[in-house]
């Protein structure tokens, strides 16, 4: 029986490799006795949090980490010969003379000469291609050539894991809480970027749009598009027919517009929501001689760049430290596992002692886009 003083809906911000974090969250959970009612995230919080609705014990979620092979994911370089590096080398030594040679203007310009917005992106209105089209263009395309990241691999992992707690397709994850922003009561959803549409899509229910029903649609596909970094993984292709012809839509991760995916969750009249943000600050080391450090600029640049269109209450979410860990590190030592773990672990006991010991928020404005 479920014990409703117990339960919780809860949110999972993005993060890479640093969503490690969340081992730590969930046994502070488990140690206090707290359940999920519904959940959402983006990114590494997609995945983290399906394990977690697929019935996952911390423990039974550490021995799975254990035995992944991160290093596997790594499928291409990371150095002078990776196609969006050495692009913006080419870039900033052209442009240094001018002075316009940041991350942010090598990726709001005109790269592609074959760029023309309103074929490429015809749902978007000619004022919008003209002031973000060469950006959406840009992660599009350079995504699509500089990919190091194997998202088979990744996809194909989370299928079998999840397989082996009876979780395929969403149809899988009911039992969560119905209400009017997770109708079909949605266990765990996430978000992702359809960059055709310049749109935050929440999965599976926006599936709908491309000819897919929401319940058969595969928990492991829809991961791998939520966390699907732009210049890290090459983005999801999602084909659908339209007036006779073919499109292609480009699906990336959440992160791109929405970090932390809370709305999702953050309506119960009667379930509290708390949230789990992974904190790794901003790189003050940006240097032409390590590629790497461009790559890391170049991915900052392209999230969380939407205009924030909704509030929640900052006390009902804990921002966790991660900074010592990059998010694109897949050969992590055993000490920087540990670290996340920990540091994921000591901010939950922290943010829960709190939390028990203060009276519910009151209901909070909305806004949406």
């Amino acid at each position: 029986m479920e014990n409703r003083n117990r339960m919780l809906n809860l949110a999972l911000g993005g993060g890479g490799v640093k969503g490690i974090a969340y081992l730590g969250v969930f046994e502070a959970a488990e140690n206090r006795g707290y359940t999920w009612k519904t959940m959402a995230g983006v990114s590494t919080g997609s995945l983290a949090g399906s394990f977690a609705a697929a019935g996952y014990s911390f423990d039974m979620m550490r021995g799975i980490l254990d035995n992944f092979d991160m290093g596997k994911v790594i499928i291409g370089s990371t150095d002078e010969k990776n196609p969006l590096i050495s692009r913006y080398i080419d870039y900033y030594n052209n442009m240094r003379s001018y002075g316009n040679m940041s991350p942010e203007e090598f990726l709001a310009h005109a790269h592609y000469g074959d760029y023309r917005g309103s074929e490429l992106f015809p749902d978007l209105n000619e004022d919008f291609l003209e002031a973000r089209g060469n950006f959406i263009s840009n992660v599009v395309n350079l995504s699509r050539e500089g990919y190091f990241c194997d998202g088979d691999y990744i996809e194909e992992w989370v299928s079998r894991i999840l397989k082996g707690r009876g979780i395929a397709t969403f149809a899988d994850f009911k039992g969560g809480e119905k209400n009017d922003i997770n109708p079909h009561g949605y266990k765990m959803r996430m978000t992702a970027v359809d960059l055709t549409r310049w749109k935050v899509i929440t999965l599976p229910d926006d599936i709908e749009f491309y000819g897919i029903d929401p319940d058969r649609l595969e928990v492991a596909k829809a991961i791998r598009m939520s966390t699907s970094v732009p210049f890290a993984f090459k983005p999801v292709e999602i084909k659908k027919r339209e007036g006779g012809r073919g499109k292609t839509y480009h699906i990336v991760d959440g992160g791109v517009l929405d970090n932390f995916p809370i709305w999702l969750v953050d309506k119960s009249p009667d379930i509290r929501t708390v949230g789990f943000k992974l904190d790794g600050g901003k790189s003050k080391i940006f240097s032409m001689s390590f590629p790497l450090s461009i790559l890391k600029v170049l991915i900052s640049a392209s999230h969380d760049i939407g205009v924030p269109v909704y509030t929640y209450n900052t006390e009902n979410v804990k921002h966790i430290n991660a900074v010592k860990v990059s998010s694109l590190n897949f050969k992590l030592t055993g000490a920087e596992k540990q670290y996340l773990y920990e540091s994921g672990k000591y901010s939950a006991d922290m943010f829960f002692e709190r939390f028990e010991n203060k009276k519910p928020a009151k209901q909070y404005r909305y806004f949406y886009r």
